[in-house]
């Protein structure tokens, strides 16, 4: 297959080389573009070689761009990165200043054995975000790329590897954070302003418990034990199934679009949604209060945070106890029913647990104690 394409390119000049910056339509790149996937292959005089760059593929990821990129405000504002032979690129100054790429490729393969695509280009970042627009089928999505000519394999191994480690990651709490701005209504945004609500209201059970960008706040000198984003990651739990769902809802709310009713089966899947669909912010806080409040009623001396080891009131006892959630408020309530504290902990005294059962010899750091935390409080309804 002939492949022929123009586009206009600037040119950066970087120590590693010449970088050239331009737009692809989505369905061109797609066309144009190969994967070089790094495997294990066994040669044949027994020898194991490891070839390529890329990582493989991962499913989840493709579905979850492939949602993304039908929303209203999708956007990758970070290029792709693309290797391509110089025996595919003609480069042409026009008159007006302007540099044109002309890619023109059927098959390539230079001496060396550096370059050998079926394909243009080989790509180097962003192979994720092309094939989830390949398969929600989105055509003229303008893609920016930035391209590198005759790269060996060894730098494009050290550009991919930079991309992807080089990077600082960025605090959850801070990205959660950022939905405060948010006009419309979302998961997010809802979890948010419940946990907000949650550290900032005197007498909540989390008063001034929770960092709210995931590092200590400042003016505050008693301990934080909990971070914004593992409460907030606790909440979207008991109201989205999964990513696609949150991409699907936060584009709904949007697009200004109401939301579509439940039924008591679904609500009993996701206790929370309800609430959110039905835009209950303050009924859904209220829930989350008195549940964690009946918590501390139960077990003071655990809840109050003291000490190293009790993990009642920190990470692995919030998730645990949030997992447990939905059980509870199951065994209790109808779908959409707002529970008192009180009814919440005719629960917790039905268990066996001491306040100093909340230690981490009981239940270590990590998922294990976390799971052994939460099957304990599910043998309380069981």
């Amino acid at each position: 297959m002939r492949i022929e394409v123009v586009l206009n390119v600037v040119r950066a000049r970087q120590p590693l080389g010449d970088l050239y910056i331009g737009t692809l339509p989505s369905r061109v790149l797609w066309e144009l573009a190969e994967y070089d996937m790094r495997e294990i292959r066994n040669c044949e005089d027994g020898i194991y070689l490891a070839t390529g760059v890329q990582r493989e593929l991962s499913e989840k990821r493709v579905q979850e761009i492939a949602t993304y990129v039908t929303t209203i405000d999708a956007t990758f504002p970070t290029a792709v990165v693309l290797a391509i032979s110089a025996s595919c690129v003609t480069l042409k100054e026009c008159d007006d200043g302007c540099l044109k790429m002309i890619l023109q490729s059927e098959q390539v393969s230079n001496p060396d054995g550096l370059f050998s695509y079926e394909r243009v280009a080989r790509v180097i970042d962003g192979q994720h975000r092309i094939e989830g627009l390949k398969r929600a089928n989105v055509e003229d999505f303008d893609v920016n790329v930035a391209i590198l000519v005759d790269a060996d394999i060894e730098d494009q191994a050290r550009v991919f590897a930079t991309v992807n480690l080089a990077q600082t990651k960025v605090s959850k709490s801070l990205v959660y954070d950022l939905f405060s701005y948010s006009t419309s209504n979302s998961p997010e945004r809802i979890a948010h302003s419940v946990c907000l609500s949650l550290d900032q209201t005197d007498g909540s059970p989390f008063h001034e418990r929770i960092k709210r960008l995931g590092t200590a706040t400042p003016g505050r000198y008693a301990p934080e034990p909990l971070s914004q984003a593992t409460v907030v990651e606790g909440l979207l739990s008991h109201m989205v199934a999964n990513k696609k769902q949150l991409i699907a809802d936060r584009d709904w709310a949007r697009r200004g679009r109401s939301f579509q009713p439940i039924s008591d089966d679904e609500a009993r899947k996701l206790v929370l949604r309800r609430f959110f669909l039905e835009g209950r912010d303050v009924d859904l806080a209220e829930l989350i209060w008195n549940y964690f409040e009946a918590v501390q009623k139960r077990w003071p001396e655990a809840w109050a945070v003291k000490g190293t080891g009790q993990i009642l009131p920190r990470t692995n006892g919030f998730r645990a106890l949030i997992r447990f959630f939905r059980d509870a408020y199951n065994f209790v309530a109808v779908p959409g029913e707002v529970v008192s504290s009180d009814t919440f902990s005719s629960i917790f005294q039905r268990s066996q647990l001491k306040w100093d059962d909340f230690n981490t010899e009981r239940y270590p750091p990590g998922t294990s104690g976390e799971t052994r935390l939460y099957r304990d409080l599910v043998e309380t309804i069981e």
